[in-house]
């Protein structure tokens, strides 16, 4: 039976493997796949640790062809943007009146992250059989890619439906009997684990710079940082952030270019910022983001984003990140052939302008065409970039009472300060303008809804956004998702759903 379970896991991990691990790929056909004779050569074991990473290219977490979304769309569920798409019923929640039948996304981030959890779980469940042929390094640090990757699935889980069941074997998440008389973990529990094993990642995995889709230590001390921060652990997610930031040997820094982030320049050889992302290699592998995002249009930024964009004091002009994240009325737009402006007359793409006359920028090739047509699209999808920790620090630091130390300032200055940006420093850290940096430098990267969660100011600033042209407002309805109500339907008389759904 044990053996059934893991060829089955193994077959669906190696049928969803990535092209950023290409030269990891056992090219054998899946049918010649037998527990017998698999994990008997490093080949074996890289194909299994690719599949680990697969969740991270569902169109939840990354961008896949064919789907009417990408992972950024979360901005939605924020107070960033707005949907009129139905792509996992994003467009339903944000109006309010959810439950565990909403399906969408409420089922899809469950099922997909168990699934990731599964496929590390066989990984970790069955790399001491391939011990004795790896390097003690390769040991290590292909154990601690899975243990990354499981701990990236869980604080996801968490952060969405609290309490969770806390599965780190093979079998007890594929054998229904058992699962049935699994309880969820406290919350407390599951994160004490996730730390336990990126703790473990963070010591296993090597100190170089990311580059090729697999996690290294920068990439865990980031997801360690973001637990801490998700549980209100500021002076632990300071000194952790400090460990990588105020290292010597630190390989991270701010790119030049801050558009470059996003398309065309994330292969360059001195982008040192991005810490971890979702790798596509087009013409074999790609998506439509340029499509989705610069055509059809149906994610879009709210005018309260606009709006959080200072205006330079030494300039008189706006944030230069404005102009690189949004399209607003009147801004060169080549998906129109008549005035070659962002207005609706003479627009070719696929989808009209939004009703706040804005569109997003940031991610999609501004010269690319895009009406009515799939176009090959292969921008990384970055989850994990070193702006980021630099704010998590300073965010850290003033909440653990220590905001007047120079180096938390400076990490926030620093971010403002990129080349192309040239913000003018702040005077001193505030929640404020902590908080507002944090919004305008990461717009739609998807990370803004788990800040308002985080803060607990999501109940106050949704309902003011308007999200339809005749000014109906949104709804608000928790800080956690219910569990989808298929698994509550096997759960019967061992789960209670999260409030008001029990």
């Amino acid at each position: 039976m044990k053996k059934n379970i893991k060829l089955k896991l193994l077959c669906l991990a190696m049928a969803t493997v990535f092209m950023a691990c290409s030269d990891f790929l056992d090219k054998n056909p899946l049918t010649q796949l037998d527990s017998d004779t698999f994990w008997k050569n490093e080949q074996d074991v890289q194909a299994a640790l690719t599949a680990t990473y697969s969740t991270h290219r569902t169109s939840i977490f990354g961008s896949v062809r064919g789907a009417n979304g990408v992972a950024m769309d979360i901005e939605s569920l924020s107070d960033n943007a707005i949907t009129t798409s139905s792509y996992v019923s994003y467009g339903t929640i944000l109006q309010g009146g959810v439950g565990p039948s909403t399906g969408g996304a409420i089922n899809q981030f469950w099922s997909d992250c168990y699934d990731g959890i599964a496929k590390c779980n066989y990984f970790l469940d069955n790399i001491d059989d391939a011990k004795s042929f790896l390097t003690d390094a390769n040991y290590s640090k292909y154990k601690s890619e899975a243990l990354f990757n499981r701990s990236y699935y869980y604080n996801e889980l968490v952060q969405k439906y609290g309490d969770v069941p806390l599965v780190l074997y093979t079998s007890t998440i594929d054998s229904v009997g058992q699962l049935k008389a699994m309880p969820r973990s406290p919350k407390a529990d599951v994160v004490a684990r996730m730390l336990k094993d990126i703790d473990a990642a963070i010591a296993g995995l090597p100190a170089d710079r990311y580059n090729d889709g697999h996690a290294v230590k920068g990439s865990a001390i980031m997801l360690k940082v973001r637990i801490l921060m998700n549980n209100q652990r500021f002076a632990e997610a300071a000194d952790v952030a400090w460990s990588l930031i105020g290292d010597a040997a630190n390989p991270y820094s701010l790119y030049r270019n801050y558009s470059g982030l996003f398309f065309k320049e994330q292969r360059a050889a001195d982008n040192k910022e991005i810490m971890f992302s979702v790798i596509y290699q087009a013409p074999a592998d790609y998506h439509q983001l340029d499509q989705y995002v610069g055509s059809r249009m149906s994610c879009f930024p709210t005018p309260q984003l606009r709006d959080a964009y200072e205006t330079n004091p030494n300039t008189g002009l706006k944030d230069p990140r404005l102009g690189m994240t949004i399209f607003q009325d009147g801004d060169p737009w080549v998906n129109n052939t008549k005035t070659g402006t962002f207005k609706q007359d003479g627009s070719v793409a696929e989808s009209t302008i939004p009703f706040t006359k804005m569109a997003f920028k940031k991610w999609i090739d501004p010269t690319i065409r895009t009406p009515n047509a799939s176009t090959l699209s292969d921008q990384n999808i970055v989850k994990m970039r070193y702006a980021d920790l630099l704010l998590l620090y300073a965010e850290a630091m003033f909440e653990s009472g220590q905001g007047g130390d120079a180096r938390a300032l400076k990490a926030l200055n620093d971010v403002r300060a990129r080349p192309g940006v040239n913000m003018p420093p702040q005077v001193a850290l505030t929640r404020d303008n902590i908080r507002n940096e944090r919004r305008v430098e990461l717009a739609y990267e998807g990370i803004r809804y788990n800040d308002i969660i985080r803060w607990g100011i999501a109940e106050t600033v949704i309902p003011q956004i308007v999200f339809a042209a005749n000014g109906a407002k949104r709804k608000f309805d928790g800080y956690l998702w219910p569990v989808p109500q298929g698994q509550m339907d096997i759960m019967q008389g061992v789960w209670q759903n999260n409030a008001p759904w029990n």
